[in-house]
């Protein structure tokens, strides 16, 4: 029950924000979420033993999403400063194959908290684009949930047991599905950037695997740190970071999914 109170006071802010305020707004709440996010994952691989600094890594996110925001030479400014001061500050590591590794880590986290959450502000801003963030959130969420609950019901059949145990096989085919029927359900209702049913169906197919496979790459990095969590800060789920593991890697491709639908 604290899992899903947890879910529904976070979810329906979200939601709220992403249908009724203007996207510079939406900006501002992915923003904080991926500054959050990149914290925890400064954090995971500190257990793993890079001496980097949290806050350097949240900042080099949100520097990131915003220069995307900005657009034009912006991204590429940025990035350019991003991977010096990595370089730097690995470069100030005691042991020195360590701070390589992790400064290839960092950059890696980089672009798969501050890239992915730099292109859900872009999905935002395309034809169509508040219809697509809930239908891209509402798959996603309804993947998670149902194979978790699936898995637990009736999961015996282990999905990769090396590195996340609770995972069942049984649990991710009850995901896909529960993706695709919300996806399903939705796409008429919010008419997105003229995608069928059967299109949309596809979607939601790579959207939930994807998501899965987002879940199961955080649940490696939380393996390798020997943590269960990435934070604390969510009753009943944990950390930011594991909350929004699977919709960081399905968020980029549904971006240009949608720019292809526009473009054609």
């Amino acid at each position: 029950m604290v899992r899903v109170l947890s879910g529904i006071a976070l979810g329906a802010p979200a939601l709220l924000v992403v249908w009724s305020a203007p996207p510079v707004l939406f900006l501002w709440l992915v923003v904080v979420v991926a500054l959050c996010a990149a914290w925890e994952f400064q954090g995971l691989i500190a257990d793993c033993g890079w001496e980097g600094v949290r806050w350097e890594g949240a900042l080099d996110v949100g520097l990131l999403i915003l220069s995307v925001w900005a657009g034009g030479l912006m991204p590429g400014v940025a990035l350019t400063f991003i991977v010096l001061r990595i370089f730097v500050r690995s470069m100030s590591a005691r042991d020195r194959k360590a701070g390589l590794a992790g400064a290839g880590v960092s950059v890696l986290g980089l672009l798969w908290v501050g890239g992915a959450a730099s292109l859900i502000v872009l999905i935002r801003l395309v034809d169509g684009g508040r219809e697509a963030i809930i239908f891209l959130f509402a798959v996603v969420w309804a993947n998670d949930i149902a194979a978790y609950y699936v898995g637990r019901t009736v999961g015996f059949r282990k999905l990769a047991l090396s590195i996340s145990p609770g995972k069942t096989v049984e649990g991710s085919l009850g995901g896909l599905v529960a993706g695709v029927a919300v996806g399903q359900a939705l796409v008429g209702w919010l008419g997105i950037a003229g995608m069928s049913r059967g299109w949309a169906l596809t979607a939601a197919l790579i959207l939930g695997g994807l998501s899965q496979v987002g879940d199961l790459c955080e649940s490696f990095v939380k393996r390798a740190a020997d943590r269960k969590d990435s934070g604390t800060g969510i009753p009943g789920h944990g950390g930011v970071l594991d909350r929004i593991d699977g919709l960081l890697l399905a968020a980029p491709p549904f971006y240009y999914f949608l720019k292809w639908f526009a473009a054609g």
